[in-house]
């Protein structure tokens, strides 16, 4: 692969990248990584990645017996290479600890072409040194400082790990709250040591989609400044909550304590990142005999920023590989669309990067039957069910809300709100929580739709859209290219009596049978159940008036409707 075909993505991305060819090579590396590891672009491009001269470590920090650079155990594995630690010398003399993540790119043969790699600098995370700090908390601010250090570059993962240091180091719940890409969202994580119910209860509170956040850290994030309350009614504290969680606390009653509590001393810090408030970390704890103070403003308030300057950085790191993974799947549906004439070979192949790069529990494509206008499953993959019901649906009255030709993510909270599908029973069955549509278009004519359903509530950013968005694209593209065949066979065909009013699905069946392929055969074909296939090899034997499939067979074979 030449180094042009990068050149438009890699110097937009926010981290260093750099590509290798499949034997080693560097072919491309944009100005993120020139500057991370302090090399001039003509020393960098053309370099082997065995002579990179780092120092690979395993995830204790010791020296790795193996020592192969992450690009070449892409390679010669065909698998990713995550989360691989390196220490490096910069020509100017700088020791600089890089994170490497590595994700190989293949033909459909499964020919390795060339690995990307996604750098992060954690040399600050890694040496930030414990200085002895005077003052109360002095420990506390240690302690978590390391475990920024060792924790995994994901967001969640260090806000988890915070949380927890600090509920053995302070007794209560330890609160994280993060602001996601759309700020009217956050992402809460909760740890008490001894307490876990309360910990998992506040994690588990479900709100409708865009619910504001909690009052308390609602009031911290718009302004910027801590919250005290060293002891305040529990009752008193319950009013301050905003409907929406007060709602939820009366529906689903938090775990019983022993003795119950009756004041609560709260803290609320922001939690800051180059100039700007990303989220809030809080300590809800029973009044005891140490009252919270200004002094614990203080400890607690330098522990989130330097939560919150690590999770920005995570977050970086998080979307630059998420980009580059995304680049990569729809590199491979481009080549299962020019490369496979099996349409339903590439809509599987699309599917698969739909749940890997949306980070969803399952997916589908639903086509137009051009006999009646109704809506078929074609492909799906991911549902836990054996076998997926052949729902045929209405395009408008099987989509409410909005017209399909529009884009729609929907939350769901209650299955309630799928009430008008049809196939409510399947969602109340797989646990589908959150569901989105993109509608295929092809000639400036709905061909169907693809759809996505998660198990848990989806917060989408703009990226996952436009990322759902180009499989949308690619769906279509492939459907489109599959017709101009079909177009073909059905012009070459002169069949001697009308077809009977077979639907597409059937029409693929029927084709099948006369090829001689027992039920089970097919359904794997069609990926539908063998009692599926069998119901459909009923109702065209009624149609067409014959008693078995041996019949079925001749018919079609002489009357040339195949």
């Amino acid at each position: 692969m030449s180094p042009v075909e990068f050149s438009p993505r890699f110097d937009d991305l926010p981290g260093a990248v750099i590509a290798y060819d499949a034997g080693g090579l560097v072919v491309q590396a944009n100005l993120a990584a020139h500057e991370l590891l302090g090399v001039e672009p003509h020393m960098l491009l053309g370099s082997k990645a065995e002579d990179a001269g780092w120092f690979l470590t395993d995830p204790a920090g010791w020296p790795d017996p193996v020592n192969l650079h992450p690009a070449l155990a892409a390679i010669r594995s065909g698998q990713p290479q995550r989360a691989v630690v390196a220490r490096m010398n910069r020509p100017d003399g700088v020791e600089v600890w890089i994170q490497v993540d590595t994700v190989p790119v293949a033909t459909a043969t499964g020919a390795i072409t060339h690995v990307v790699a996604a750098l992060a600098d954690v040399t600050r995370l890694l040496n930030d040194i414990r200085l002895p700090r005077p003052g109360y908390g002095a420990e506390a601010v240690a302690q978590v400082t390391d475990e920024l250090a060792s924790a995994h570059l994901d967001p969640e993962a260090i806000l988890q790990a915070v949380t927890t240091t600090l509920s053995k180091l302070r007794a209560g719940t330890w609160v994280a709250a993060l602001m996601n890409k759309d700020p009217r969202t956050v992402r809460v994580v909760a740890a008490n040591d001894a307490d876990r119910q309360t910990a998992e209860y506040i994690e588990s509170i479900q709100l409708r989609a865009n619910a504001p956040p909690f009052t308390i850290s609602t009031r911290v994030i718009e302004s910027g400044e801590p919250v005290l309350m060293p002891s305040v009614p529990y009752d008193e504290f319950i009013g301050m909550l905003n409907a929406d969680v007060r709602e939820y606390l009366e529906k689903n009653q938090p775990p019983v304590t022993s003795p119950p509590v009756r004041f609560l001393g709260v803290l609320v810090t922001p939690m800051r990142a180059r100039g700007a408030v990303v989220g809030t970390l809080g300590l809800f704890e029973r009044r005891g005999s140490i009252p919270l103070t200004e002094k614990d403003v203080r400890w607690v308030q330098e522990v989130a920023d330097r939560t919150g300057v690590a999770v920005e950085n995570a977050q970086l790191y998080v979307d630059a590989v998420n980009r580059l993974e995304r680049l990569t799947a729809l590199r491979s549906v481009g080549r299962a669309i020019s490369g496979s004439p099996d349409m339903r070979l590439t809509l599987q192949v699309i599917l698969d990067q739909a749940i890997a790069g949306l980070g969803v529990d399952a997916a589908d494509v639903l086509l137009v039957d051009e006999s009646d206008g109704m809506l078929e499953l074609i492909a799906s993959t991911g549902f836990q069910s054996t076998s997926i019901p052949d729902y045929r649906l209405a395009v408008n009255e099987e989509f409410p809300g909005r017209n399909v030709f529009g884009r729609r993510i929907e939350t769901v909270t209650a299955l309630g709100a799928f009430g008008q599908f049809r196939r409510r029973s399947l969602f109340a069955r797989e646990g589908f929580k959150s569901y989105g549509a993109v509608p295929l278009i092809v000639r400036s004519k709905l061909a169907g739709v693809l759809e996505v359903f998660h198990r848990s509530t989806l917060q989408p950013d703009q990226e996952w859209l436009e990322f759902l968005d180009a499989l949308g694209s690619d769906t279509a593209i492939a459907i489109d290219r599959s017709r101009p065949q079909q177009t073909v066979r059905d012009a070459g065909r002169q069949p001697k009596t009308p077809m009977p009013d077979l639907s597409r699905l059937e029409t693929e069946i029927l084709g099948y049978v006369v090829e001689g392929l027992p039920n089970r055969v097919i359904a794997e074909k069609v990926h539908l159940s063998t009692h599926t296939i069998k119901f459909h090899v009923g109702q065209m034997l009624d149609k067409v008036g014959v008693s078995n499939r041996t019949e079925l067979a001749r018919k079609a074979t002489q009357e040339g409707w195949l």
